[in-house]
């Protein structure tokens, strides 16, 4: 379990330097390393970059100009937070079109295997969670001069554009272990593959975007479990029937059989070649080949709430009971959750750069500043909502406080950072007499 000493992170330190210093800064510098991203650099490095891009993310800045500014108005405390450069608008914009943003993503990587532990919930009551995987994906707004526009062609011929991050959620610690990044106009089951690395024996929730059989397939040969919504037009045919639970709200239980097919491309063998009239081609060219089976699942048909309708729900699980599976997709609602607090408490409608790689940068950014604050959070034991957190780290970026003990009771952390400077005044100047209007707080 991950802990955080007063002496080790809270000593003197404004609370940005405080949430900086539980990056691991050697593991920053070898992750640079193997990125190559310090080539050619002489004063903005990767740690000091990624530095620039959180407080970009927290303080909820809508331009370069706002984040340069913020640095210059405290540059005298840029040592506390490891760094020694004042970057400039123009290395700032050019550093974030050029340095690779797999390197912000690796960081978060990092970051996740250290502490994803440290935010799970080991809860009794939350045990369908253990193992339970969110699959979903979230759409950013942006100009279609950047990415590929969406949808269909409105009268007026302009396509929004926009980038889509494909999230794989661990449900245990509400992080995402997986995140890819695509143009909005690519499908999402593209990105299914991403479960297939699943550790046995887990699950994945997903909605109806993602049907798709033969990936269904893949994850039963792989002994990895799922839930889904069917699709109204889905055909199936019916095997038999499962005894229903004593749950109400449970309509039907089935056993049913789909048919699934998937094309492939292979290149002709030698042996085919020979075969082939004419000149011989320059590439060697390709056939398709189809493969068809059949696919053996459960439907499991449940009320909805107002119990004027039902819905059904697609799983290749035997093992748990109905209401358990309906329940497993009902917890899917968390990866919504997640999307809703980036987008609302992270600067994510007002990018820092106009480019595919810098737009990757910043939501990593925002990623990487959503996992440390959780730490913060979890490690204030979950004294304030998510939403004020982010507030109140936003107004004490650069304070000298303790920001577990500002969540857990911020009244009685503002007394005690207002009774330290009055110590300190007072061993500077024994006549010193401090007015304020917190006085009688």
């Amino acid at each position: 379990m991950v802990t955080m000493s007063k002496d080790t992170y809270f000593s003197g330190h404004p609370v940005l330097s405080q949430i900086i210093k539980l990056i691991n800064r050697d593991k920053v510098n070898e992750l640079a390393t193997t990125t190559k991203v310090n080539r050619y650099v002489k004063s903005f490095d990767a740690f000091t970059h990624l530095v620039v891009m959180i407080y970009a993310a927290l303080s909820g800045a809508k331009s370069i100009r706002q984040v340069v500014e913020g640095f210059e108005a405290n540059v005298t405390r840029l040592n506390h937070l490891g760094i020694s450069y004042l970057v400039r608008r123009s290395t700032l914009s050019d550093a974030n079109k050029k340095r690779t943003s797999q390197f912000f993503g690796d960081v978060y990587k990092a970051l996740y295997e250290r502490y994803s532990s440290f935010l799970s919930d080991s809860k009794s009551s939350k045990a369908l969670q253990k193992g339970l995987y969110i699959l979903d994906s979230t759409t950013i707004s942006l100009f279609s001069q950047i990415l590929k526009g969406v949808g269909r062609t409105p009268k007026n011929s302009e396509k929004k554009g926009g980038i889509k991050a494909h999230t794989l959620l661990e449900a245990s610690c509400v992080l995402p272990s997986f995140v890819d990044y695509s143009a909005a106009a690519i499908h999402d089951h593209s990105r299914m593959s991403s479960i297939l690395s699943l550790p046995s024996g887990s699950f994945a929730a997903f909605d109806m975007g993602y049907v798709d059989y033969w990936m269904w397939k893949q994850f039963t040969d792989h002994d990895i479990f799922f839930v889904t919504r069917q699709k109204d037009k889905m055909s199936f045919t019916v095997i038999e029937n499962i005894t229903c639970s004593s749950d109400d709200d449970i309509v039907s239980d089935q056993k049913i059989s789909v048919v699934y097919r998937h094309t492939t491309e292979r290149e002709l063998t030698e042996e085919e070649m020979k075969h082939r009239r004419g000149r011989k081609p320059k590439k060697r060219p390709t056939v398709k080949q189809t493969e068809t089976g059949t696919l053996v699942l459960r439907r499991v048909v449940k009320k909805t709430d107002d119990k004027k309708g039902t819905i059904a729900f697609i799983t290749n699980n035997f093992s748990l009971s109905a209401s358990e599976i309906c329940e497993i997709y009902r917890r899917r609602w968390g990866i919504e959750c997640l999307f809703k607090r980036l987008k609302q408490n992270f600067p994510l409608k007002y990018f820092l750069g106009d480019s595919v790689n810098a737009i990757e940068i910043q939501i990593w950014s925002v990623m990487i500043a959503y996992l440390l604050t959780r730490v913060i959070s979890r490690e204030a034991k979950d004294k304030m909502s998510f939403s004020n957190l982010v507030c109140a780290i936003r107004l004490t970026m650069f304070s000298y406080i303790d920001i577990v003990a500002m969540v857990v009771d911020p009244l009685r952390a503002w007394r005690d950072l207002k009774e330290a400077q009055r110590k300190q005044a007072l061993a500077y100047n024994p006549k010193y007499i401090q007015l304020s209007l917190f006085d009688d707080l």
